[in-house]
């Protein structure tokens, strides 16, 4: 964000944080904040800010910049030396896994969506003349809103039932739970997904494999072998490959690591 200069009385602002205080006026666009490898520094000791305000109501979602004490002219947009998150700005970073990287701990990964890139596709020619179509916040909010309103899009009863029969194995053979914050993470995504052509059951399969299993990655404890070996049989009595498909390969990729 930048910090306060006490000998010139000014505040050394970042592009970071001009971006996040232009995004107060252009309200109705979508305004996404890239951050490119992210992982090169320890993204919960400076993005700490961040993933505590952003688990508050949205009219808390303040970042101070320097003491109220401070005085002097400060731009329209701020709220008492604070600069506001607006909620047409989404957060998205890159990460790496390597020896130059640090780990990215749960406490990120639990407050995230994670999108794996394991595979490389060849480019191809694309020779379709498409128009560009502007979706501003208030026609995407509408979008999320209808979808989750809509009973069709929401897990059914039989879904969370087959969904809890994975979730208490991995309590039980693993010890890994989840709380309220990624229950409520995957019942607003569920809706979204399906309403966006998707099912139910795919949904789940990228939230399991991105979510929870991720929390074995490194672990090597007795057991772990043939505790996947008896997960991977559980979920094809629940799913078809097809359903679970993206948490099938991260049992394989975590079994070819044990072996």
């Amino acid at each position: 964000l930048g910090y306060y200069n006490d000998f010139v009385g000014k505040f050394k602002e970042t592009p970071f944080l001009r971006a996040l205080y232009r995004a107060s006026y252009q309200t109705d666009d979508v305004h996404l904040m890239v951050l490119d490898e992210m992982n090169l520094s320890r993204i919960e000791y400076y993005f700490a800010d961040f993933l505590s305000v952003l688990e508050l109501d949205e009219d808390q979602w303040k970042i101070e910049l320097m003491p109220v004490s401070t005085g002097g002219t400060l731009p329209a947009k701020l709220e008492g030396c604070s600069v506001r998150i607006p909620q047409n700005v989404w957060f998205v970073g890159t990460a790496n896994k390597d020896d130059s990287t640090f780990t990215v701990t749960d406490k990120v990964y639990d407050r995230a969506v994670i999108i794996d890139f394991s595979q490389r596709n060849e480019a191809k020619p694309y020779t379709r003349n498409v128009s560009p179509i502007h979706i501003g916040m208030e026609s995407l909010s509408k979008l999320f809103e209808d979808a989750l309103a809509n009973p069709n899009y929401s897990l059914s009863r039989a879904d969370y039932e087959r969904f809890s029969v994975l979730t208490q194995f991995v309590l039980d053979a693993f010890d890994i739970n989840f709380g309220n914050r990624i229950l409520n993470q995957i019942t607003r995504f569920v809706p979204v997904y399906v309403a966006c052509g998707g099912s139910a059951a795919k949904a789940l399969d990228l939230m399991f494999a991105r979510k929870v299993l991720r929390k074995l990655d490194g672990r090597f404890d007795d057991g772990i072998k043939a505790n996947l070996v008896k997960l991977e049989k559980l979920i094809l009595q629940q799913y078809t490959k097809i359903e679970f498909s993206a948490t099938l390969e991260v049992i394989a990729r975590l079994k070819r690591k044990l072996f």
